[in-house]
């Protein structure tokens, strides 16, 4: 009733986007500093991937 909008980040990483992500009321989630991190290991595109991937398949 107080149309608040939910955002979300700081910490999240592969292994806890899901849950996250699922949240109903959730407008936005803050995740750039893992995937610039985790780009340094599998690239920026692999990491934006993977990340869209589990964030999607948590919304269902």
């Amino acid at each position: 009733s107080l149309e608040l909008e939910v955002h979300a980040g700081h910490g999240l990483t592969f292994d806890t986007v899901g849950p996250v992500a699922a949240f109903p009321k959730l407008r936005e989630l803050n995740i750039g500093h893992f995937l610039i991190s985790e780009a340094v290991f599998i690239g920026l595109e692999p990491a934006i991937r993977q990340m869209r991937h589990l964030m999607d398949a948590a919304r269902g």
